[in-house]
């Protein structure tokens, strides 16, 4: 061997020695700043529960875990549970498990298990479970920038308040979408093959699919990483562009158009109303609302609607909405709820 060739050998193996060493310092660097940023994680969070305790929302996350070395970074905890004095409110989850890839951390997937039970000042309660609840959330340094879950096979049960009427509900799979729109809030669900049971009694309707697509003008704050009082909405104006349920059989029913909430959250607005099968809806809803009164006033509805189209089975309708108190022309049709 030519002092050449020697020479060539021991630098070959020098650069060796050298790529070898810098991997190892690169992948120690690497896992010392991922244990790092583990540590520091944990830290934030737990400062973060104490912050919210301290301003009345305190969360409890047992069994704390951040893991997912060496690609992931995500939390976990055994279980979670909720209790905001501001709202009077509290709940409950089962486990808790997220992931976020290192160089994306702010594109998070969460799955979270059930039983979950929901309590409120008002004397509502919810106990509900599911076979797979999943969501995904994209942030940025204001908070969400979008939203999705998912779930499906829910069952839940709502007792009522005063009276201690119970309603069971099941639905197949359901969906909410949340996106940041400039200054506005988009929103958009759907539920497939929704059943309502009161008092564990027959179903109320046939399966329903709903569907509901809207913006909240100027309410993109909503997604921001701070409390959300019960007030949120009032004083706020929207845009209703499609509210869709499918009773099955061609009975559909879809209303879109503006609406405003005022400080005490009455709703108020214009709706374009769509109504088809009018005929095979009306024995559908009067067998669900069987009272004297509400039977009336389906059956009054009805004929109107189907006067007001020379006959037809398929409506379209303005319906006004003022201060909550919905009416049909000079025809009123109910209350809605304060939001």
């Amino acid at each position: 061997m030519t002092a050449a060739e020697l020479a060539g050998g021991q630098n070959t193996s020098r650069k060796f020695r050298r790529l070898t060493i810098g991997v190892i310092a690169a992948v120690a660097a690497y896992t010392g700043g991922w244990f790092a940023t583990a540590h520091y994680l944990e830290g934030r969070l737990q400062q973060a529960f104490a912050d919210g305790s301290a301003n009345g929302v305190a969360v409890e996350c047992d069994d704390l875990d951040v893991r997912g070395f060496p690609f992931r970074i995500g939390i976990f905890c055994d279980t979670v549970r909720l209790d905001d004095r501001t709202l009077a409110s509290s709940a409950s989850f089962g486990a808790l498990r997220s992931a976020a890839q290192v160089y994306q951390p702010g594109h998070a997937v969460i799955e979270l298990d059930g039983p979950a039970e929901f309590r409120s000042s008002t004397g509502v309660r919810v106990s509900a479970d599911w076979s797979l609840l999943h969501a995904s959330m994209r942030s940025g340094l204001s908070g969400m920038n979008r939203f999705s879950a998912t779930y499906d096979q829910l069952k839940a049960t709502v007792m009522l308040p005063l009276t201690g009427d119970r309603v069971d509900i099941d639905a197949a799979h359901g969906e909410t979408h949340m996106r940041r729109n400039g200054p506005d809030l988009d929103i958009a669900a759907s539920v497939d093959a929704l059943d309502l049971r009161p008092d564990a009694g027959p179903s109320l309707l046939p399966p329903t699919r709903a569907t509901v697509d809207l913006t909240l003008f100027d309410r993109a704050g909503l997604a921001d990483y701070k409390a959300i009082t019960g007030d949120a909405l009032r004083g706020s104006k929207g845009e209703l562009r499609d509210l869709t349920i499918d009773l099955g059989n061609g009975m559909v029913g879809n209303a879109s158009g503006p609406f405003s909430i005022d400080a005490k959250g009455l709703i108020s607005g214009e709706f374009k109303v769509t109504i088809r099968e009018i005929s095979n809806a009306r024995p559908v809803l009067t067998a669900a609302f069987p009272d004297e009164d509400s039977t009336a006033a389906i059956n009054n509805i009805a004929n109107m609607l189907r006067a007001l189209n020379n006959g037809r089975d398929d409506a379209t309708v303005t319906i006004n909405v003022h201060k909550g108190k919905a009416s049909l022309a000079f025809f009123p049709l109910g209350e809605l709820p304060a939001l």
